[in-house]
Formats: C-alpha cells, sequence, structure tokens
C-alpha cells in the first residue's frame, strides 16, 4: 500500500498516532511538502499525546519553523 493511501485509511479512521507517524514518514522522503508533513506529523502526535511530539518540535526548531 503506498504512503498515500495509508494516510488516507488513517484520516478515515481518525487514527491520530498513525496519522503523526504517516507524515513523519512523509517528510523524511524529503521534496517541496516535507516542512508541511513535518508540520503536521507534530499536531498529530500532539493531539494523540505520543512522546515524539518533541522529536518532531526539535527538528522543526532546528529548521527554523517553529
Amino acid at each position: 500500500m503506498t504512503l498515500e493511501a495509508r494516510l488516507l485509511a488513517a484520516h478515515a479512521a481518525h487514527d491520530g498516532a498513525a496519522l503523526a507517524r504517516l507524515y513523519a514518514e512523509a517528510a523524511e522522503a524529503g521534496g517541496p511538502g516535507a516542512s508541511f508533513y513535518l508540520t503536521q506529523a507534530w499536531v498529530f502526535a500532539l493531539e494523540a499525546g505520543l512522546p515524539e511530539a518533541e522529536a518532531y518540535a526539535r527538528r522543526l526548531r532546528q529548521s527554523g519553523l517553529a
């Protein structure tokens, strides 16, 4: 299953933890949307109470986005 299909399925299931991790995966792939995907990963991780939220925030700060 493609990353896009997994993201759509996680959205349909309202699975915040999966969304955080999938958006982080998308950010890791790089490209022009990487900053957006990392921001989404952070937001969903915060909402889901995931410990990864701090790592995502750190990466955003290091890149000057937070």
